[in-house]
């Protein structure tokens, strides 16, 4: 059974809670294809990592959050891919399929293909259940994507072709796509003559990126040229400033990780480093979401229909599961449920962090009362199980 940590983290990829979204876009000219990815998220913590190829065909740099679920990657041969929260489409033609993670399949797709066709040939042989409410876009070095929307492997060859959290499957326009950071970004396509440049893919960009006063913001985008292998990289909706990585020579320097805002200046003040500090405040971990949105104005109702509960969580989980730090999780929780006290979820995510603390009876207290308030919560019912054991075994060492 997955635990919860791991669920929340798939959701956060598929559920587009509190805005959760992402823009590309794709150019290819004389020969050259640019591509450039917005990621839209709650939390600024991203990283990249970098696989040297190894055993395998082609090394890979990751990009995402510090959990290590990648959002997106280029391998040196030129392929690039991103992912995209959608609403559901079920996913049907899996009798015969073989049955993999999201996580090995794309691991193997970067590690060992160079082109869409090549991807389109593996997906078709996979069960490509976990894309039920979401969709993968691949772009390869000769201007080729395949956008696969579950069932739907949809491959093609435009010059100029534009992504976001929507189906091409299920509409008729463009122009019917009610995403106002994508349609202003189309106006500026119609508005300009495109250019395989990364100065152009950039403009583009930044004219699709949400901004940084949304609770969910642009925290970062990747300009790649799929022929040189060098990567423009912005922070945060600022497209002021950028650093330049060149993919060989990271691969060179063997398997390694680099945090995003390590690579931009600290002495120079920036939007980045005000929201980066903000949010990793272990003092006041939800200031930042106090500010952006103050969510006490909102009924609970409100708040759910928001998606707050589900950026709660997420806030919480990375203090607890990533950075290792139950009290600051409990705080997040602790304020999430003096806002939302019918949640019986956020409760269970409070006692999770009391039970890695080992705080056995506020971990049991907390899993009863989401019990309360959802008595189907099997969860609940292991996990106090669990808490009476871990008690039990402690109250008889304390009494030797």
């Amino acid at each position: 059974m997955k635990t919860k940590s791991i669920i929340v983290t798939i959701i956060v990829f598929v559920f587009p809670f509190l805005g959760n979204a992402c823009s590309m876009y794709k150019i290819t000219k004389n020969g050259r294809t640019f591509v450039g990815n917005n990621e839209d998220f709650l939390s600024p913590n991203n990283q990249f990592w970098f696989e040297e190829a190894g055993d395998k065909k082609f090394g890979v740099m990751y990009m995402g959050r510090i959990n290590n679920f990648a959002q997106g990657a280029i391998n040196d041969a030129g392929l690039v891919f991103d992912g995209f929260a959608n609403s559901k489409l079920p996913v049907t033609n899996t009798e015969g399929k073989i049955k993999t993670s999201i996580v090995k399949a794309l691991r193997n797709i970067m590690q060992s293909m160079a082109s869409v066709e090549e991807v389109k040939q593996y997906l078709e042989t996979i069960d490509l259940s976990f894309l039920s409410s979401s969709m993968l876009v691949f772009v390869d070095k000769s201007g080729t994507y395949l956008i696969a929307e579950g069932d739907v492997l949809i491959l093609g060859d435009e010059s100029e072709k534009s992504f976001s959290n929507f189906y091409y499957s299920q509409i008729n326009a463009l122009e019917e796509v009610d995403i106002p950071r994508f349609q202003k970004g189309l106006k500026f396509l119609a508005a300009t003559e495109g250019k395989a440049s990364l100065d152009y893919c950039s403009q583009v960009m930044n004219n699709m990126k949400t901004e940084n006063s949304e609770v969910t913001a642009t925290q970062f985008s990747t300009i790649y040229d799929l022929t040189s292998l060098k990567i423009r990289v912005y922070l945060y909706t600022d497209f002021t400033k950028y650093i330049e990585l060149d993919l060989k020579k990271e691969l060179e320097k063997g398997n390694h990780k680099t945090m995003m805002i390590d690579l931009f200046d600290k002495t120079e003040k920036s939007i980045a480093h005000d929201h980066f500090s903000k949010y990793n405040n272990k003092s006041h971990p939800v200031l930042f979401l106090k500010e952006k949105m103050n969510p006490e104005q909102y009924s609970e109702e409100e708040l759910k229909n928001k998606g707050v509960n589900w950026g709660i969580n997420v806030i919480g989980y990375e203090w607890l599961k990533d950075k290792k730090d139950p009290d600051t999780a409990i705080k997040v929780f602790t304020y999430g449920i003096q806002l939302m006290p019918n949640d019986y979820d956020l409760y269970d995510s409070l006692g999770e962090a009391y039970f890695d603390k080992k705080d056995w009876n506020n971990s049991i207290k907390n899993y009863a009362k989401s019990l309360v308030l959802n008595p189907e919560n099997n969860n609940a019912i292991q996990k106090i199980s669990a808490c009476k054991k871990h008690r039990n075994t402690s109250n008889k060492k304390n009494k030797k």
